[in-house]
């Protein structure tokens, strides 16, 4: 049945007869285009889009920006923990960084360390309050 079946698509404005395997290509890549193009849209962030779709992109903006205000004293939070880190001694400073930027839990330092976890945590509880102390402002 399928030998009978002529096979067409358009180029430049007029049908051209092609074979079944041309007709089919054609026809996957147009639905793989379709695909893409629905996902781009889907995920488009223009302010065409936002117009058409009524959004008020200046209230956006505001929303997704973070205040400049923010960021510096998000900075300056960062720089005051960074010097108060560099202020405690070398067993602090360590114990600080396996728990919190090696992400090991208190029992296997302790374990590593021939202590108790309990230990550990008044430890740590200790440096914190004291790193609480110095970078309050």
């Amino acid at each position: 049945m399928s030998e009978n079946k002529k096979y067409t698509i358009v180029v430049k404005r007029q049908r051209v007869e092609v074979s079944e395997a041309v007709y089919r290509a054609y026809h996957k890549e147009r639905e793989a285009e379709r695909y893409q193009n629905k996902l781009i849209r889907q995920n488009e962030l223009s302010l065409e889009r936002f117009r058409e779709d009524g959004v008020n992109i200046d209230y956006l903006i505001v929303r997704v920006q973070p205040d400049i205000v923010d960021r510096l004293i998000h900075q300056e939070q960062l720089e005051a923990l960074w010097s108060a880190l560099q202020s405690l001694s070398e067993d602090e400073r360590s114990l600080i960084d396996e728990l919190f930027f090696n992400d090991k839990k208190e029992a296997n330092l302790a374990a590593e360390l021939l202590v108790t976890q309990q230990a550990i945590s008044k430890r740590k509880k200790k440096i914190l309050d004291k790193l609480k102390k110095m970078i309050d402002f």
